[in-house]
């Protein structure tokens, strides 16, 4: 039996997998935030945890790199990477509480709100890297962001992102990968964690647009 946090976590979890729509979804993450790290929320959905997500970035791109911490959430990632000697993150998130929470880590160069299933806000090949813990659960981001996040990488830089094997199967992760495979735009680093799907970045990604900030 799961602890009270953990029971909580997985009911607030299956509210935003049958979310009809984006602001009940920003609203249910805004109410989380104050309580979201009493349980590790990724790990609930299969995700490699935050410390091991920073280690993947640091041995491929190093420290000295710029990185976007996608769905940032309150900045877990973002302070793993720093504690490696990362001084140049970004973040975004959907929720407006969850970058509050994020904010006070101090880690963050800028922080600001977007719905990255629309793209990612900013100009194409900004940055070395782009991580993504808890942002490809069921009913959040879906395959069709891994473009928008492969767009605003250069060329030889990586997308780090979490995919439980079973949301892997069930939404087509396998199929989106490999039409940017085919299109010549990335190339998929064998030998990834387990739950970890890393992308080199191979081609230029500017058929999509610059992306404004959604607040």
């Amino acid at each position: 039996m799961g602890t009270p946090d953990t029971a909580d976590a997985e009911a607030r979890l299956a509210q935003i997998r049958a979310a009809t729509d984006v602001a009940e979804v920003r609203h249910l993450y805004d109410d989380w935030a104050a309580t979201y790290e009493d349980v590790d929320v990724a790990g609930l959905m299969g995700h490699p945890d935050a410390a091991r997500m920073a280690d993947v970035v640091t041995a491929i791109v190093g420290p000295g790199a710029d990185v976007l911490d996608a769905a940032c959430g309150t900045g877990l990632v973002g302070a793993e990477l720093a504690a490696r000697g990362f001084t140049s993150i970004d973040g975004l998130d959907l929720s407006p509480g969850m970058i509050r929470r994020a904010r006070r880590r101090r880690v963050y160069h800028d922080l600001g709100p977007a719905d990255l299933r629309h793209g990612v806000p900013g100009a194409s090949g900004k940055f070395d890297a782009v991580t993504c813990r808890g942002g490809f659960a069921p009913g959040h981001l879906g395959p069709a962001a891994l473009t928008g996040f492969a767009r605003v990488v250069c060329v030889g830089g990586v997308v780090v992102a979490a995919v439980d094997d079973a949301t892997w199967a069930a939404e087509g992760y396998a199929e989106a990968v490999d039409r940017l495979r085919e299109q010549g735009l990335v190339r998929p680093v064998e030998g990834a964690d387990p739950g970890l799907l890393v992308l080199e970045v191979r081609g230029d990604v500017t058929a999509a647009r610059s992306v404004p900030w959604r607040p």
